[in-house]
């Protein structure tokens, strides 16, 4: 499997593939300048998955603030593993228990791409 690692910036997201768990995570801020350039590498990893893996996959979206632009990138990114990974994925979105306007956005996403999410509230 294809490793990726991207770390966390007080701008952008840390997007991270445990390889032994099969679990994209892509957590933090995500306010980047320039989005496009920041999430090509997740893009490039895409491509590369979709040709060499066949298993479960996970992805697991632990953000705390984002913005439309990352909203944008997160469908692509979502749709991308939906036409790769459909019967074998699971979307994970993961909100501070007590903020229900990121566990909206979440749902609003999960409505959006036509595909269940689970939803993990932490403390």
């Amino acid at each position: 499997m294809i490793e990726l690692t991207i770390p966390p910036t007080l701008r952008t997201a840390g997007v991270n593939y445990k390889t032994d768990q099969a679990i994209l995570e892509i957590s933090g801020i995500s306010i980047p300048e320039n989005a496009d350039t920041f999430f090509q590498p997740v893009y490039e990893w895409l491509d590369k998955m979709k040709t060499s893996y066949k298993g479960k996959i996970t992805v697991r979206i632990n953000l705390t603030y984002f913005n439309t632009s990352s909203v944008r990138h997160l469908l692509m990114i979502i749709k991308t593993l939906i036409g790769s990974y459909k019967e074998t994925l699971t979307v994970e979105w993961v909100y501070e228990s007590d903020d229900e306007e990121i566990k909206e956005r979440g749902q609003q996403l999960s409505e959006v791409v036509k595909f269940p999410f689970v939803f993990r509230a932490e403390e």
